[in-house]
């Protein structure tokens, strides 16, 4: 069964996956805005390979990240859903201990002046919002970060980078743990709008 991903965090990523779950394409979008593309890039990616969505299943990054991104990718799998096809997700915060990274940390902008810091050890794992001004780097070599875009997360590895490099264990063990987690944001909504 070949599986469609999609990332619409920050940017938009997606990509097609064969039934061992290796990469078959995958690129990203960045000089678009994905609301404006995501339609015509599935088409054209399902179209190119002769493949029917009927016949597959899809990944899709919860977040966390820009809200309306999440909301679109969010949009997609509920449906695919609806349509009675298999939908699996995931946050970018565990994609390292997804592809077997015992323990390390995760960062990113949290918008209005906040980071967002996930921490794991083997099964422990801690998430804290910090300001902005008061972040530094910890152990450079255990960080991850979204994407390269915010020079505060310079010289740290991506989930970016990790999902095209490790796709099959990623996606194997997603599927494995039948993993459809809800829409991470930073904050509830009461924080978010206080």
């Amino acid at each position: 069964m070949y599986s469609l991903f999609i990332d619409s965090t920050a940017g938009l990523d997606i990509g097609l996956l064969d039934s061992k779950l290796n990469w078959v394409e995958y690129h990203s979008l960045d000089e678009k805005k994905p609301s404006e593309v995501i339609h015509t890039e599935v088409y054209q990616l399902v179209q190119k390979y002769n493949l029917d969505l009927k016949n597959m299943r899809l990944f899709v990054t919860s977040g966390p990240g820009s809200y309306t991104g999440m909301r679109l990718s969010e949009g997609l799998a509920q449906i695919f859903e609806m349509n009675h096809l298999p939908v699996f997700s995931f946050c970018h915060f565990e994609v390292p201990r997804l592809t077997g990274i015992s323990n390390g940390y995760w960062v990113t902008n949290a918008f209005k002046g906040q980071v967002f810091i996930f921490r794991w050890s083997g099964d422990e794992s801690e998430r804290t919002l910090i300001n902005k001004a008061d972040f530094a780097i910890e152990e450079q070599k255990l960080g991850y970060t979204l994407d390269k875009a915010d020079p505060l997360f310079e010289g740290l590895s991506t989930t970016k980078e990790l999902i095209k490099k490790d796709a099959t264990k990623l996606f194997g063990k997603v599927l494995e743990l039948k993993m459809r987690v809800p829409p991470y944001y930073f904050r509830t909504l009461e924080e978010e709008f206080r």
